[in-house]
């Protein structure tokens, strides 16, 4: 199967989907353009914007080159000492019991839960979407608050390597969500989670974000690939604002390349114009008037060299396919 792992699921709490999204997420730019990018009305917000949105997902997919998409969720950020709910903090739930639900009702995507493993009930939560077929377990440190290098998730990881579920760790830099803990988006913290045999696909392929002064954090990850063999990357969002200027070095890297995973980072916009100087304005014409966006993406991708195995290589990756492989 050709798959995407990273597009994102997202919610106000309408359906009684048991989403949530705080005043502040709500007033950052970033929310405010996404919600006007996809013409989202103040009464869908209220009312169908989460049956809405998975919907969207499942037609894009359908519509597109691959044949599943990873739907993440995102979990609120939780004290550290007592594993409790910090809601001042938290930005955006979209909980695991939602993921699996509309991953039931549309067949073309894949449930990919997301377990801050701070939470004090974090291992029976992670039990519960093993149970029920997650395909990955979604983290973004530095917005959620999670520390994969703490002693505190020992246990966490050790459930996680014996059901053989990788987790997908946001690394680098993050302008959607405010930065909670920027430290924690270090790539370095990642060697806990190796150590105890878990499978991690790096987001983004740890690429910093462009006119910032975050560190390259990618000869790093390169020293971390060559060590563990059961670390992999995914290029979600490369194509946008933020990251366009990486894509041409990360395509042509063979150690990274043979590691990636395709991801398109959905509802993020993806573009070729970035890259006119490079593509010509025929070929960078021809691929704007690519309307499905996760299409868009992969060719964007394939001009500057990634592999047909980069859409494929999720199902060596990936865990319980088997319960959601049948058409």
């Amino acid at each position: 199967m050709k798959i995407d792992v990273h597009m994102h699921l997202a919610g106000t709490g309408c359906c009684n989907s048991g989403c949530w999204v705080s005043p502040s997420f709500r007033a950052r730019s970033t929310f405010r353009m996404l919600k006007l990018m996809h013409g989202i009305t103040d009464e869908a917000m209220r009312t169908t914007i989460d049956t809405d949105w998975a919907e969207r997902i499942a037609t894009l997919v359908r519509g597109s080159q691959v044949d599943k998409g990873v739907a993440l969720g995102f979990d609120g950020v939780y004290d550290h000492e007592r594993g409790e709910f910090d809601e001042a903090a938290s930005q955006l739930i979209v909980p695991p019991e939602w993921v699996f639900a509309m991953c039931k009702k549309h067949p073309e995507l894949l449930p990919g839960p997301s377990i801050n493993p701070h939470r004090k009930d974090a291992v029976e939560r992670l039990e519960y979407c093993i149970e029920h077929g997650a395909v990955l377990i979604k983290w973004l440190p530095a917005a959620q608050g999670i520390d994969p290098a703490s002693d505190r998730i020992k246990e966490f990881y050790r459930v996680a390597a014996r059901a053989k579920i990788p987790l997908l760790i946001h690394m680098g830099g993050e302008r959607t969500f405010k930065t909670v803990t920027a430290e924690y988006n270090n790539v370095e913290r990642l060697v806990q989670p190796l150590e105890a045999g878990v499978k991690v696909i790096c987001a983004h392929t740890a690429t910093r974000i462009l006119g910032t002064s975050e560190p390259d954090q990618i000869p790093k990850l390169k020293e971390l690939l060559k060590r563990y063999p059961h670390l992999f990357v995914d290029n979600s969002g490369i194509c946008n604002p933020s990251r366009f200027s990486h894509l041409p070095a990360l395509a042509k890297d063979e150690l990274i390349e043979e590691r990636t995973l395709f991801g398109s980072d959905w509802p993020v916009p993806t573009n070729s114009f970035y890259y006119v100087r490079q593509l010509g304005a025929r070929k960078v014409f021809a691929l704007e008037r690519t309307k499905n966006t996760i299409d868009r993406d992969m060719e964007i991708k394939r001009a500057f060299g990634y592999s047909e195995a980069s859409l494929t290589r999720a199902t060596s990756v990936l865990a319980n396919l088997d319960r959601w492989s049948a058409p």
